[in-house]
């Protein structure tokens, strides 16, 4: 409740600075915009309402998500602006008239939203390879995350990685959280299309926070029906490794689940094996770095706009790439769809291929 208290407060905020700024620019009574302002601020929350609902209304629905991409970029540079228009009248050098830099501001967000929408359908494949005395034969893994299926991010997601599966021919898939961003169990042409991803050794998925956002139970229902092996604080010994998946931790912040300690479940475990571990957001608990030898990640989205990856990299164990720590490697995508606006700046969506080459002994 405090989480949806803030982000409307700040988002409303966020709506009465652009028509400020209107006002101002344009030198207009601007009471109606501020009496109509309600639709749109809450208009997230009635996305909210009618998706779960079972109501599915793509464009109204782009138009939310696109709109909130707008208003907070528009608000980012404005206060740039601001900023700059300060120090400027502070030091007594030439400054942005009101007008002017509306207009400028106007034009970098507009051109800003184009932008980021047409980077979020440019999708990178990246390609790693990792030598190890661990497993028997060379293993091809190809890595998803983040996909956040929903009322906009829809089969045109699925179908970038199925295109890459297809090309790819990988032996296991494996989906590091927020698959799902909505009610999306009902929704058949998601599963047929996830259904096609059907790798010789397996598909494995873990939960992430999004998951917990919605609606759990029939997130739960959609990977399944999708053909998913969904690991949650479980471990898995098949075809010759060891496969890790744990829960995201917002399941354990909203109530739905018990923490469990990640150290557990590696107890017991073949060491000999090759050990992949699947982890939704990428914190590392330092008790298990050499435990396993690969750590798949997402969540980040790279930060999403460019400058947001430098703040990602003091909280997490990186923003994006891939990380050697001890004598493990972390892996964290970027994603695939996004889990609010549909945009990117500067951090296009990403699969990755690991191949797991076999050391000769």
């Amino acid at each position: 409740m405090f989480f949806y208290l803030m982000f409307f407060s700040v988002y409303a905020f966020m709506h009465f600075y652009f028509i400020k700024k209107f006002g101002k620019a344009f030198k207009v009574k601007v009471f109606y915009l501020y009496l109509i302002s309600p639709i749109f601020i809450l208009s997230p929350y009635f996305y909210r309402i009618y998706d779960k609902a079972g109501y599915d209304f793509y464009y109204l629905s782009f138009f939310i998500l696109l709109w909130m991409g707008f208003i907070m970029l528009f608000f980012l540079y404005s206060l740039v602006f601001d900023l700059y228009n300060f120090l400027a009248k502070l030091l007594k050098v030439p400054y942005f008239k009101t007008k002017t830099a509306f207009i400028i501001t106007l034009i970098l967000t507009l051109s800003s939203v184009v932008y980021g929408y047409y980077e979020t359908l440019n999708l990178k494949v990246y390609r790693f390879t990792i030598y190890s005395d661990k497993v028997d034969r060379d293993l091809k893994i190809m890595h998803i995350s983040d996909l956040h299926l929903n009322q906009v991010m829809r089969e045109d997601k699925i179908k970038l990685v199925l295109d890459v599966y297809n090309r790819e021919k990988p032996d296991i898939v494996v989906s590091t959280g927020d698959l799902v961003d909505g009610k999306v169990s009902y929704r058949t042409s998601y599963i047929e299309l996830l259904r096609k991803i059907n790798p010789p050794l397996g598909k494995y998925a873990i939960l992430g926070n999004h998951e917990y956002y919605t609606d759990i139970t029939d997130a739960v229902k959609f990977h399944i029906l999708a053909g998913f092996k969904l690991l949650r604080n479980e471990t898995v010994e098949e075809n010759g490794i060891n496969i890790v998946g744990v829960d995201d931790d917002d399941g354990v912040r909203l109530g739905y689940i018990a923490k469990y300690p990640e150290k557990d479940l590696f107890i017991g475990l073949d060491k000999k094996k090759f050990t992949l571990f699947l982890r939704h957001q990428p914190k590392l608990d330092k008790s298990i770095v050499n435990d396993f030898d690969l750590m798949l990640s997402g969540h980040t989205h790279g930060g999403v706009i460019y400058p947001v990856k430098f703040i990602l990299r003091k909280i997490f164990v990186t923003d994006f790439g891939l990380v050697k720590v001890g004598n493990s490697y972390v892996f964290v995508s970027r994603g695939v769809g996004t889990g609010g606006p549909p945009l990117r700046i500067g951090c296009p969506p990403d699969v990755a291929i690991f191949e797991i080459k076999r050391l000769p002994r």
